[in-house]
């Protein structure tokens, strides 16, 4: 039984177990954390889904209104995406609270007639928010440090936290015997969970399988840097996704400041090339030089299965695919909430640990698919890009002929999927011009009932439209300065 929890890391994976098992288990168990303050925080500034919500809410039970104030954090209602394909952009957001569970969405229709708005969403990058935006799912911009000061502070009297380095492991191979620190000596507990980042320092020692998707997603390299921005009142209210000859480019908006970064494969791009063409894009769009040498260097994919014996692997640990759906903390979150679910009892069953990585491998197997989804751009102006086309992955070769041979209904999405809406799916596939407006009516005519669908679809994009109508933008700042109080 677990009763004493050694955690490796305090980055943000690792504040974010620590705060969630104590708050589940409390004096139950032991919890330890231990970090080398000397290791740099791999954080840049982070976009997020809403699931970081649900943590803010379920876990630390924060004001919302206080804690964007106290940490310069900013409300994000989707991504932009600008030139995946050349010259044009399209907004990824999050739905309504409250749409109607339907088959098939109102898209069906929209898209049909030439009229679509952006589905169940706020359809658009700006600096407001829908006025009635307690009705919309919504996520987070935050700043890494700050965040990880927040957490460490709220357990800092809960837990122990030791400034240590951890310098050896004996494992038999099959379980996490002890870890030998520097200064504490050998150490041990009954559970290990691996925050240490890319390293895995804990669990590379269970011979994990790794799976490399490298061969789909070859981006391997990012150069961050924080940009001073005088937001005044126009703080945008999403992150931006540009893409590049060779990559593409983050732009986060937090407090006073820009987090941005330049993501290329080392297979296409030196350093120095990089360094230049983000150079390049700095000056242009935000009047300042690249001045960091920073290069973060990572392996794009996952173990097989993150939790072995008595150790388990969560975030960076577990495996990376790069940032453009702003994954990473979500799947933190996710792999410790499945743990907790399973794990009632403290009794680390062989069942309860299958059932958590196959959960886990179902997520990062759809994660990996919907970031393939958005190279399906076919564009061919560089080595990089004629790369991406010419090494579709079978799903999205798949994908791409149901798209535009007839359409996506709810079943063609949601089984076996642990993340996005199909909705989601359809506005990334319409803003990269996948659907065909002709076979979409034909696939409404090969529907037995296909003229009340389509009359359904209708009435719901009616009602959708006139809600974005009615509902009065409010600026984001006010928000964030607490003029406008939210839900």
């Amino acid at each position: 039984m677990i009763k004493k929890f050694i955690i490796l890391g305090s980055g943000t994976a690792g504040l974010i177990a620590a705060t969630m098992i104590k708050k589940r288990w409390g004096d139950k168990v032991q919890v330890s954390l231990y970090y080398d303050s000397k290791k740099k925080n791999i954080g840049v500034g982070e976009s997020t889904t809403p699931i970081v919500t649900y943590f803010l809410n379920q876990y630390l039970e924060v004001d919302m209104c206080e804690f964007l104030r106290e940490t310069g954090t900013t409300i994000k209602l989707g991504i932009n995406f600008k030139n995946w394909i050349l010259g044009k952009e399209f907004f990824h957001g999050f739905p309504e609270l409250d749409f109607s569970n339907t088959h098939y969405p109102e898209s069906l229709y929209s898209i049909l007639m030439g009229v679509y708005n952006g589905g169940l969403n706020y359809s658009k990058a700006s600096s407001t928010l829908p006025g009635h935006f307690f009705r919309y799912v919504h996520a987070l911009h935050i700043d890494t440090q700050v965040f990880s000061n927040y957490l460490h502070n709220h357990l800092k009297d809960k837990i122990d936290i030791i400034d240590d380095i951890a310098e050896e492991v004996k494992s038999d191979g099959k379980n996490i015997q002890s870890i030998i620190f520097k200064n504490s000596g050998e150490v041990s507990a009954d559970f290990y969970i691996d925050a240490s980042g890319f390293n895995a320092f804990l669990f590379k020692h269970l011979n994990p399988e790794w799976t490399d998707i490298s061969e789909w997603l070859p981006i391997d390299r990012a150069i961050p840097q924080q940009v001073p921005v005088d937001f005044g009142n126009e703080v945008p209210s999403y992150t931006l996704a540009e893409a590049t000859e060779n990559g593409w480019i983050w732009r986060i908006p937090i407090g006073n400041r820009y987090g941005t970064g330049y993501l290329y494969s080392s297979k296409f791009t030196s350093d120095e090339e990089a360094r230049e063409k983000y150079d390049q894009w700095l000056v242009k769009n935000l009047g300042v030089e690249l001045r960091t040498d920073r290069i973060i260097e990572y392996k794009p994919g996952y173990y097989n299965q993150h939790y072995i014996g008595n150790c388990m692997a969560v975030g960076l640990s577990s495996g990376f695919v790069e940032p453009l759906e702003s994954t990473g903390i979500h799947i933190i979150i996710q792999q410790l909430r499945d743990f907790i679910d399973y794990n009632s009892t403290l009794n680390n069953l062989v069942y309860n640990r299958m059932e958590c990585n196959r959960r886990n491998y179902t997520l990062y197997r759809e994660i990996v698919d919907f970031i393939c989804l958005h190279y399906n751009t076919n564009r061919i102006d560089s080595d990089f890009w004629k790369y991406m086309t010419s090494h579709k992955s079978e799903w999205v070769k798949a994908f791409d002929q149901k798209c535009r041979e007839e359409f996506l209904e709810e079943s063609s999405i949601e089984k076996g999927k642990e993340f996005w809406h199909v909705d989601s799916y359809i506005q990334v596939a319409q803003g990269l011009e996948m659907f065909n407006p002709i076979s979409i009516k034909k696939f409404i005519e090969s529907l037995p009932d296909g003229e009340q669908i389509l009359e359904d679809c209708r009435l719901r994009y009616l009602e959708v439209s006139r809600s974005k109508k009615q509902s009065m933008d409010i600026p984001h700042k006010a928000v964030l300065n607490g003029i406008t109080v939210i839900n």
